[in-house]
């Protein structure tokens, strides 16, 4: 896992700057407090950027390209940002609540501490992903391909990994009471004893004295 590669000094930018400039790249810039709703965005890409405390709601980004980005105290709620693409890109105590990322294509990236409750990963693909201490509730990740995934303590309850292979994911410092998955998806996983037992009844119907 390689971190975001961020210069020393950025220069401040705007978020609505990117429809003005080519190629709608903005590059080793800053962005700080801003609120974006219900916007329709054609193409975004930042190139070694931060993003400190930016709200986006409700807005659709046809094509979200992110490089060498951290993302820190952010909030993306209810967002249609499928087929992004994330690459060294960090979230930090971020909010993704609702946002669907379907067919998105993530590579050295990782969530700390952050909400993706209701967030859709559906069809995506997923490469050297690290998420830790952070909240995956209802989480829908289907048909999706998982590569050097981590899951670090946190919550999966409800979260629907259907047809997607979470062979050599360890989910045993996780928390869930329920979770959709079927016994071919398990395959290869790592679990903690509790999570074995309700496997176990809910595939075998065995239940542990």
């Amino acid at each position: 896992m390689t971190n975001p590669k961020i210069p020393a000094t950025l220069g401040p930018q705007s978020f609505m700057a990117v429809t003005r400039v080519e190629d709608n790249l903005l590059a080793q810039v800053k962005l700080q407090q801003e609120t974006i709703t219900d916007q329709n965005f054609e193409r975004v890409m930042f190139d070694q950027a931060t993003l400190t405390g930016m709200t986006l709601m409700a807005d659709t980004i046809s094509r979200l390209e992110l490089t060498d980005v951290v993302l820190k105290n952010c909030t993306l709620v209810n967002c249609d940002l499928a087929g992004a693409s994330f690459f060294r890109t960090a979230f930090q105590n971020c909010k993704l609540v609702g946002t669907t990322l379907d067919r998105s294509m993530l590579k050295e990236v990782t969530f700390t501490d952050c909400d993706l409750s209701l967030t859709n990963f559906n069809e995506a693909k997923l490469t050297d992903v690290v998420c830790q201490h952070s909240k995956l509730t209802e989480l829908n990740c289907l048909d999706s391909t998982l590569k050097k995934v981590q899951l670090v303590d946190c919550d999966l309850n409800e979260a629907d990994f259907s047809d997607t292979s979470l062979n050599k994911v360890d989910l045993s410092t996780c928390q869930f009471d329920t979770l959709r998955a079927t016994e071919f998806d398990l395959h290869g996983c790592r679990l903690n004893e509790t999570q074995a037992a309700y496997f176990a009844s809910q595939f075998l119907g065995i239940h542990l004295a």
